[in-house]
């Protein structure tokens, strides 16, 4: 495989060469950080997946807002954003919803949350998973709306967009990433985003994320270093492990944490 430029080719090289392995967390502590068990090689499949169907509907370049709680599912949609050469906004749902024991549906502060996205963000797309398409409150009219997981993307399996896919140019220099800053729901002025990340940026900083691990900088100082370069807590703690290419262990054969690449 060619030199490895991207975060993106990160992964689709960990996913080569470890396809059973499992994501270490940047620190200990943190074993699965936000990838939450999912395999280098299921990652990489969730992420050409989503690749596949983005790339089919959107030119490069895109916006694509991905509403989403932490998890396998947020992961696979935002490899799958590098992989097409979309740019990521990531809005984090809080850990609550349909089913868990709060009120049916999503509680109007994240209802209005996300609608005030939609119109910061103007992206051209939103993806979601499937337990929260119904619940976002998104004129699909305007903005198409699509369930992506590890089962289904747009309505496609997972497993057959995945071999569909096919790799695109992706520069360094190319915009990758943009962090978007809630306000309070329905505030005019409140939200805004942050200058955009291009995947050589993504690059920078997790390598200097990882010399700080090395001198044993601990986690909240990881996280004010991420901040302080305007990255979101959810996305470092997503792509470091994979940068780092750490293994907790591998499918059928369970082990101890160790160090890779």
């Amino acid at each position: 495989m060619s030199t490895v430029v991207t975060p993106g080719r990160m992964l689709r090289k960990r996913a080569a060469e470890l396809p059973c392995a499992v994501p270490y967390g940047a620190l200990p502590g943190a074993p699965f950080a936000a990838t939450a068990a999912c395999s280098y090689a299921e990652l990489d499949r969730r992420a050409r997946a989503v690749a596949a169907r983005l790339g089919g509907a959107l030119p490069p370049g895109s916006r694509v807002l991905l509403a989403y709680r932490q998890g396998p599912d947020f992961a696979g949609a935002f490899y799958g954003c590098l992989y097409a050469g979309m740019v990521a906004v990531p809005y984090l749902l809080p850990d609550h919803g349909p089913g868990d024991g709060t009120p049916d549906g999503m509680d109007d502060g994240i209802d209005d949350g996300v609608a005030d996205a939609v119109d910061r963000v103007a992206p051209a797309a939103v993806l979601t998973a499937a337990d929260g398409w119904s619940a976002l409150p998104v004129n699909r009219e305007r903005v198409p709306v699509l369930e992506a997981d590890g089962h289904m993307v747009g309505g496609c399996p997972v497993a057959e967009l995945a071999d569909r896919w096919r790799p695109v140019g992706v520069l360094r220099g190319t915009d990758a990433y943009r962090r978007y800053i809630p306000g309070p729901p329905g505030d005019p002025l409140g939200g805004r985003m942050e200058p955009p990340f291009s995947h050589g940026d993504l690059l920078n900083v997790l390598h200097e994320l990882q010399d700080a691990c090395r001198l044993g900088v601990k986690d909240d100082e990881l996280s004010w270093i991420a901040s302080v370069h305007g990255m979101d807590d959810a996305v470092w703690r997503l792509l470091l492990p994979v940068h780092q290419g750490r293994a907790v262990w591998e499918t059928g054969r369970p082990r101890g944490p160790r160090g890779r690449g």
